[in-house]
């Protein structure tokens, strides 16, 4: 039989339900006339742009042809080339919120509640006495719009001024008690993301305040998670209060996690700390959800509606890029542990030179209670790949199984993909022994560029 090796990530808590895994690969859907209908393809790897501190990249955000970058306490500007300007020092914590208006960026540092303003040229701390302190800040219709601390209130600037503010410039999330957890724009709408519910805000128009409330803008859910909250165009990505994942495109809320994604999500003891990015590249557009204190990143695919993991080599089961920005055509990540700036690219096999673990565990085969004998496994992989020298000149592929449904595996059992122009390379496993139910994985690691296109599984039923 001929089959897609994978179609999604969906591990369930029950593993005889599903041990559906993919770890650093993702689905792709093709038209009818191509030889696989769903492929995987390996997730890109990095090269570094820049270095620009000692400390985690908390936040980046693109005005004009720059990126202004928050690096451990110091600001940097960042030009296309990789150049960096040191603009100032903030105060120290975890993540920034930051926004500009086209001539300032506003940053606000959660912990303390400070805000500064930074140009290409200065950083200067908000001093302001009407500046109430801040918690997240986002731009819409010429103001900043900041969320109050412990409140459900939130104020906005003078026009085009983050350094100037009046006090009574607030408005109150009104339709339910809950805290406001985050301020975020959304096209021309005004979101107000609370701990349990949200609102939509639109432009007034009259009174003395420019923004009011929706009349079909509330949402029943909200998210204890600051920066687990994307804004893409008129689309909006959150991790809810209740453990699942939202999309909204017009003011309805989606669910768009599973229940096996689900399930792993609320055995995670901390999930404040969620982190989350989007980016697009080769016609898929990417939501990056990292959970630091669980050690784990999942993808969303919009373009296929598809879930997969992603992993880097020495960062506690997370992707390295914990924040980014699409910018110069391309994509630029930030390092969750040090000062590193990454370029996002498709077709780079490695993580500026450390390999990449790609996994993918399979759908599992029963036979409704018989035996079947497995005499050849064959995969259709693009092979011929290997590289002139260094790791990856004989690339091999792992493949391993499970007659338990995923609770166990086998030895492994390694096959090349074909040094460099070897097209013809095929792969194959051969008599693999009887089972009443199989589970097949692959793993690999050179840092070679492939993608798995099928699997063929010869078969039969067994005497016993």
């Amino acid at each position: 039989m001929r089959q897609p090796f994978l179609m999604t990530c969906y591990q369930h808590r029950s593993l005889p339900v599903s041990a559906q895994r993919m770890i650093n690969w993702y689905p792709e859907m093709e038209p009818d006339f191509a030889t696989g209908k769903i492929v995987l393809l390996p997730t890109p790897g990095l090269e570094q742009f820049t270095l620009v501190a000692t400390g985690p990249i908390r936040g980046m955000e693109v005005m004009g042809e720059a990126i202004f970058v928050v690096g451990g306490t110091g600001v940097y500007l960042v030009n296309a080339g990789g150049a960096s300007t040191f603009l100032g020092n903030i105060a120290s914590g975890g993540p920034v919120s930051m926004a500009n208006n086209g001539t300032q960026v506003m940053i606000v540092v959660p912990e303390t509640n400070q805000g500064w303003i930074a140009t290409t040229s200065s950083l200067t701390q908000i001093t302001d006495t009407d500046f109430p302190g801040a918690t997240s800040v986002t731009y819409i219709n010429g103001y900043f719009v900041c969320s109050t601390p412990f409140s459900n209130e939130f104020f906005i600037s003078e026009l085009m001024d983050g350094r100037n503010w009046d006090a009574l410039d607030f408005a109150s999330k009104e339709a339910a008690p809950d805290y406001l957890t985050a301020v975020k724009r959304v096209g021309q709408t005004l979101w107000l993301v609370g701990e349990r519910t949200s609102e939509i805000w639109v432009g007034a128009t009259s009174g003395d305040f420019p923004f009011q409330r929706s009349s079909s803008g509330f949402i029943e859910h909200g998210t204890v998670a600051p920066f687990a909250i994307v804004a893409r165009e008129s689309l909006i990505f959150w991790f809810g209060e209740n453990r699942v994942a939202y999309m909204s495109d017009g003011g309805l809320p989606r669910r768009i996690s599973t229940h096996a994604i689900e399930q792993a999500w609320a055995g995670y003891g901390v999930v404040f700390d969620a982190r989350a990015w989007s980016y697009d590249m080769d016609g898929h557009q990417m939501f990056v959800l990292t959970f630091p204190w669980a050690g784990e990143t999942w993808v969303y695919d919009l373009t296929t509606q598809q879930w997969h993991e992603r992993e880097s080599d020495g960062y506690f089961g997370t992707w390295r890029p914990h924040c980014g920005v699409m910018f110069g055509g391309g994509v630029v990540g930030g390092d969750s542990i040090d000062g590193r700036l990454y370029l996002v690219r498709p077709v780079s096999a490695h993580e500026t030179g450390v390999q990449i673990q790609r996994l993918a565990t399979g759908t599992t085969l029963n036979s409704e209670g018989y035996y079947l004998r497995h005499n050849r496994f064959e995969l259709d992989m693009e092979t011929g790949v290997g590289l002139l020298v260094g790791q990856g000149v004989d690339p091999q592929v792992c493949l391993q199984w499970s007659d338990d449904r995923g609770r166990t595996f086998s030895n492994e059992h390694w096959q090349t993909l074909g040094r460099l122009g070897k097209y013809q390379t095929r792969m194959h496993w051969s008599r693999l022994g009887t089972s009443r139910s199989r589970t097949y994985r692959l793993t690999m690691a050179d840092p070679v560029m492939t993608s798995i296109v099928a699997a063929n599984i010869d078969v039969d039923r067994a005497a016993h």
